[in-house]
């Protein structure tokens, strides 16, 4: 490869994570970039059959009085193999959410769901929930009290934003890791959120929340905007794009 080439290539992967210009040896990949690629998808495994653990919950749920619910499904495998069983509240947790609720009316509820990468939520929530807060708190935003989801997929968040009598739903939920990625967190925000809120393009997405993405703490003040801007108009997903 001429020293022109090669620096075009170093050029382009310094703005990309992407696998290119790993090399080979013969018909095959260099060893390194086998081994780099082997770590990992051994590490995007990892995460996707990761839960939250004790001591993340535990803090969350003493710092923000947060309660801990589960989805019917009974363990990860499960989740992972039957993804519409993580779409809604076990039985017995649904009741004890309408009676924590009560008949108090929040303009938002906020919702962490570990999804497909439990890493995701305990890297990240630290710094952007705090983040929501003080920036709902001068706007007068109300914030329904937080509920943290064992096995919870994305349309979880609408039917307990639903119970809460919320017009605003956020699930902050970990996706599906890739190979350049295993810690990547999205907000899936919904207005008007109900049990049958099916259709992906009701839900706003801020995506791609991790160190080597949007950082935390700004897209806390992102999602704050955003938020301001859905109760202000009254519609969220492809709508809102409509009539930004």
């Amino acid at each position: 490869m001429s020293d022109e080439k090669t620096k075009a290539v170093k050029r382009l992967k310094a703005l990309t994570p992407a696998r290119i210009g790993v090399g080979r040896a013969g018909t095959r990949p260099a060893t390194a970039a086998l081994l780099s690629f082997w770590a990992d998808h051994a590490e995007a495994r990892d995460a996707v059959k990761g839960d939250l653990s004790a001591d993340f919950v535990e803090k969350f749920c003493h710092c923000y009085q947060a309660v801990a619910v589960h989805s019917t499904v009974q363990n990860r495998d499960e989740f992972i193999l039957f993804p519409p069983r993580g779409k809604r509240l076990c039985t017995e947790d649904e009741k004890m959410l309408i009676s924590r609720f009560g008949s108090d009316v929040y303009d938002v509820a906020i919702i962490i769901s570990d999804g497909l990468s439990a890493r995701a939520v305990e890297e990240n929530l630290p710094d952007l929930y705090p983040m929501l807060l003080d920036g709902f708190s001068p706007a007068n935003i109300s914030v329904s009290p937080l509920v943290i989801v064992h096995h919870g997929r994305v349309a979880i968040g609408d039917q307990i934003a639903h119970l809460a009598g919320a017009k605003v739903a956020i699930n902050l939920i970990g996706e599906r890791p890739g190979l350049s990625c295993a810690t990547g967190l999205s907000a899936y925000i919904t207005y008007n959120p109900n049990p049958q809120t099916t259709i992906s393009s009701d839900r706003t997405v801020v995506s791609n929340i991790h160190a080597g993405g949007t950082p935390a703490v700004e897209a806390g003040a992102f999602i704050v905007k955003v938020v301001e801007r859905i109760l202000a108009v009254k519609v969220s997903g492809v709508k809102l794009q409509a009539i930004s």
